[in-house]
């Protein structure tokens, strides 16, 4: 069956919302495809490859080859959202609550290479009785503007897709920037042991904690 590499999503004001997913394993230091295009860059696995998205803002969007559900879109927020990552989270979840399909998991503030975000974890049932789980981390970048990535999967993949989405949010970066998880991997060991601003160094605990519940 050919691939349909379009990915049709809910609107922004819909489901706006992905992020640090998963406890954080090597598979974050493995180099895979990189993703470099409209001022971001990211890597992500070579099991994954380029789609296309319609969902609003969206500046980036890479897919499972062999199943298009298991997804990655970066959507930009749209200013009336406000400036800030805990105005626009708290502007897109009053929309989302809205849905009767919509069940909230657990929402935590952390911090991903440097810079604060806001990880929210949530379930969303679909109309054939599916459900689909979504992890989405919002982030403030050093273009003033912000960005959500958004990671969606069927809940029985999660456990198996989740250190791919880690890959990709612990190597987003604006085009022309880089981060410590961009680093080679022969000095990536290092790098978690001595850097306060690795991911793992100034996360772990608290993705612990949130994939615990």
């Amino acid at each position: 069956m050919k691939l349909n590499k379009t990915i049709i999503l809910v609107p922004l004001l819909i489901i706006l919302v992905v992020s640090l997913s998963g406890c954080i394993t090597d598979d974050l230091f493995k180099q895979g495809e990189t993703f470099e295009k409209n001022g971001i860059t990211f890597q992500y696995p070579d099991t994954w490859q380029e789609v296309n998205s319609v969902a609003e803002g969206s500046v980036g969007a890479v897919a499972l080859k062999n199943n298009s559900e298991v997804s990655t879109v970066i959507q930009q927020v749209p200013s009336e959202y406000g400036t800030e990552v805990q105005q626009a989270f708290n502007t897109n979840k009053v929309n989302l609550v809205k849905s009767p399909n919509y069940i909230n998991v657990q929402e935590t503030p952390s911090t991903l290479n440097g810079k604060d975000v806001i990880i929210h974890r949530y379930l969303v049932n679909e109309d054939d009785g599916s459900q689909k789980e979504r992890v989405a981390t919002w982030i403030k970048m050093d273009d003033n503007k912000l960005y959500v990535l958004l990671f969606s999967t069927p809940v029985d993949s999660y456990e198996v897709q989740r250190s791919s989405y880690d890959l990709i949010a612990g190597t987003f970066a604006l085009k022309g920037q880089t981060n410590n998880n961009n680093a080679n991997t022969n000095s990536a060991s290092t790098n978690t042991a001595n850097s306060d601003s690795s991911i793992i160094g100034m996360i772990q605990n608290q993705v612990d904690k949130f994939f615990s519940n």
